[in-house]
């Protein structure tokens, strides 16, 4: 990151967070497919969907002198999804846009 490069001998540290899928009323529809939290839950290494808490924790310790040595860092908040692939999100899509549409033929 560069921001964290040019701005390190100032003392600013620079950091992101990536979350994964954390429940909030925007992933509402994704949660309340069985398939799709099944297989999410699958897909992820701490077989459970992620609480706005884990995010703000993150952003705590970012924000702590724990973390005064940290700097330019993405640092993933998925319970280890990014290791693995994604979700089947076809038991969401498949009903809007066909199954057709699933396979990219137009």
């Amino acid at each position: 990151m560069l921001a964290a490069d040019e701005l390190g001998s100032s003392g600013v540290r620079v950091n992101g967070i990536r979350p994964g899928l954390i429940r909030t009323e925007l992933v509402e529809a994704v949660l309340s497919s069985p398939e799709i939290t099944a297989d999410y839950r699958a897909c992820t290494p701490l077989g459970r969907v992620g609480e706005v808490a884990d995010v703000a924790n993150m952003a705590l310790f970012l924000l702590s002198d724990a973390a005064s040595y940290v700097t330019g860092q993405i640092i993933n908040v998925d319970g280890g999804q990014m290791l693995r692939r994604g979700p089947d999100f076809s038991a969401m899509f498949e009903p809007l846009f066909g199954a057709a549409a699933l396979r990219g033929v137009v």
